[in-house]
């Protein structure tokens, strides 16, 4: 599946990350803010991630 929409390369991460963790963006958004990105699903239950641009990894921001 390709990825259309991401407009920095840490949105593309992020969306990749969430591809490559099965997450259907069906039912979930994503927002972005820098490097740091928000899931929100239908419930509004939220996860936040953060890119890394040094190790170009996508992590849960605990």
């Amino acid at each position: 599946m390709a990825i259309k929409g991401a407009k920095t390369l840490a949105e593309y991460a992020v969306m990749q990350w969430m591809m490559d963790q099965h997450f259907d963006m069906e039912y979930f958004t994503l927002s972005m803010s820098g490097n740091k990105g928000i899931i929100k699903d239908r419930t509004n239950d939220t996860l936040s991630v953060v890119y890394n641009p040094g190790t170009k990894k996508v992590s849960a921001d605990y």
